[in-house]
């Protein structure tokens, strides 16, 4: 595995909040051209979270190098974005990224995220269904009204921030909370592999386990004994992933 960083944002040249951009060489060359991977990272952090050690996450990175697979890892527009418009320009930023890296399959890309990065890469696949081969996700924020209206771990003003005029489901449930997008059907058909954390209290269980009845088969949960931290990033099943890559991501 290889890795190039800059501090320069891919869609305008000029850094958005100091994220940077990530681009990841696999360690070999696939026979077979399968799409890229993009990283899609939680809040507070930015482009490089994919090479951390904690939680093992840099592990999980090597792992899909080794596999074949090229990736990019960048901006949502901001470390608290919470899946805002802003956030998903970004991801289309990257998305466009990936679709120029040597040896890659075009057309689509496999997401990979965690926490408010499982949000943003939610939102934006379903805004953009037909360039999404699966998604990823380590305790993704399901449910963005929940967190606002519980005020779950002293987030809500984090969420309620990244929208004009504070957090609104009836103004921007449709658009940007997976639970809302899910009820309504527009992750239907996208493959999706989920860790969540029975003891989580930012992103409770319930959300995913009611997002499983949407999804049916299409959503593949697996329950892990953390909570939200790097608990549960280090107790994911990591092989897991990359054979979800390779039969989904082709």
């Amino acid at each position: 595995m290889s890795t190039s960083y800059s501090n320069g944002s891919l869609a305008d040249g000029a850094a958005i909040a100091g994220e940077g951009t990530l681009v990841i060489e696999p360690k070999y060359r696939r026979p077979d051209l399968r799409y890229p991977v993009q990283f899609v990272h939680g809040a507070g952090s930015d482009a490089l979270y994919c090479l951390s050690p904690l939680g093992n996450q840099n592990t999980l990175t090597q792992m899909v190098a080794a596999e074949g697979y090229s990736a990019t890892s960048g901006e949502n527009g901001g470390p608290q974005t919470w899946g805002n418009l802003t956030s998903l320009r970004g991801v289309d930023a990257h998305y466009a990224r990936g679709q120029t890296l040597a040896n890659v399959k075009t057309g689509k890309t496999a997401l990979i995220s965690g926490s408010m990065g499982g949000l943003i890469s939610m939102n934006w696949a379903a805004a953009n269904r037909a360039k999404v081969s699966c998604i990823v996700s380590v305790i993704p924020v399901c449910n963005v009204t929940d967190i606002v209206t519980n005020n779950r771990e002293g987030y809500a003003q984090f969420a309620n921030s990244a929208y004009a005029g504070g957090w609104s489901e009836a103004t921007y449930g449709a658009g940007h909370n997976p639970f809302t997008l899910s009820q309504a059907g527009k992750l239907a058909g996208i493959p999706m592999l989920f860790f969540y954390g029975l003891t989580d209290k930012l992103c409770t269980p319930t959300w995913p386990e009611q997002m499983k009845q949407h999804a049916g088969n299409n959503l593949t949960l697996v329950p892990l004994q953390s909570g939200h931290d790097y608990d549960s990033y280090a107790a994911v099943n990591q092989p897991m992933i990359v054979d979800f890559l390779n039969t989904y991501n082709v």
